[in-house]
């Protein structure tokens, strides 16, 4: 994150803390003039239109008073869609019991595991397959993404 989107996670992040709400990710992307700030927000049970409206009245006050972004911008507050990587701890247990795809990375070699997500801790998550369990640990994810059947 560059300066800019460190100050409006600073200034945001309170917001909430306060609200059972996890804040996942946030970009500034474009040229001055045309700025998109997208912020990506969640909760354990799933984030609800009202509380997007909420937070885009919130968010949006406070830049205003702040001024963080010194040109025209444009405001997207959004759930981070099923196709996102898991990020954070809170977002892998909010998934057990979901098929996950994950990537990782073992004595230099890449690996790919898929299985029903069954446990989670500081330090591992344990997928579930028809043929056995495996155990990751955390640091060595590259990726890792809810795997939907279609």
């Amino acid at each position: 994150m560059d300066v800019n989107t460190n100050k409006i996670k600073e200034l945001i992040e309170p917001l909430f803390e306060g609200n059972h709400l996890f804040l996942v990710d946030l970009e500034l992307r474009g040229a001055r003039g045309s700025q998109a700030l997208n912020v990506y927000a969640d909760t354990m049970e799933g984030i609800t239109l009202a509380e997007i409206t909420k937070l885009t009245r919130d968010i949006n006050d406070l830049l205003d008073i702040h001024d963080l972004i010194d040109s025209k911008y444009r405001l997207t507050v959004s759930s981070p869609g099923i196709d996102r990587s898991l990020q954070h701890l809170w977002e892998f247990k909010k998934n057990i019991g979901r098929n996950l795809r994950v990537l990782f990375e073992e004595n230099s070699e890449q690996h790919e595991a898929i299985g029903k997500l069954v446990a989670v801790n500081e330090d591992h998550i344990v997928l579930k397959s028809k043929k056995e369990e495996t155990s990751i640990p955390i640091n060595i994810i590259s990726s890792a993404k809810v795997h939907l059947k279609w």
